[in-house]
């Protein structure tokens, strides 16, 4: 599989478990790209793990760390990135993202997001709530908007993640076509 603008950034945003992280690979290894995680990212910058960064120093130093790296890997050509799921509640972040590519949200239903993320790895927005799934219907509310500015949206419920990424190419395929014939 192929895009035909190999300069344009894939860029993935949705909430925790939206499977970002999992179809942002495979759509690297499919287009032959280098894929960055911005959560992986940033624990590798700051020397710590998100859930750290967030009991240590709060949520307003991982924001800043996360600015930073969307601002650097922004510069980045052809890549596939994979945000964090609040990286575009600033419209900075999502301007960058905007403007280096293509930018496609993933969602499923809060309990789908759930099943996929329960017992694995901390997720400090869900920490302090006594009904995850109600705080993921809470956080998906809070950003649909902005979710809703992303250039494609792809369901990614009961669907393999090869289906996604294969999903996602067809889809930025379809649109260099359609923007190829017009210019």
């Amino acid at each position: 599989m192929e895009i035909i603008d190999e300069a344009k950034n894939i860029v993935l945003i949705g909430l925790m478990g939206s499977g970002k992280s999992a179809v942002g690979r495979t759509i690297a290894k499919k287009l032959c790209r280098r894929f960055i995680d911005s959560d992986h990212y940033i624990e590798r910058k700051a020397g710590k793990s998100i859930p750290e960064i967030f009991s240590q120093d709060g949520e307003e130093k991982f924001r800043a760390f996360e600015k930073e790296i969307i601002k650097k890997i922004s510069q980045y050509v052809g890549i596939v990135i994979a945000t964090g799921g609040g990286a575009i509640k600033d419209p900075e972040n999502f301007k960058c993202l905007n403007e280096s590519g293509w930018i496609v949200a993933l969602y499923a239903s809060p309990e789908v997001l759930y099943k996929r993320i329960a017992g694995k790895r901390a997720r400090p927005l869900l920490t302090n709530h006594d009904d995850p799934v109600k705080a993921l219907e809470e956080i998906s509310n809070e950003r649909k908007s902005m979710y809703a500015q992303a250039h494609f949206q792809v369901d990614t419920e009961n669907k393999e993640i090869n289906e996604i990424a294969d999903e996602v190419i067809s889809l930025l395929n379809a649109n260099k076509e359609i923007h190829f014939r017009m210019s």
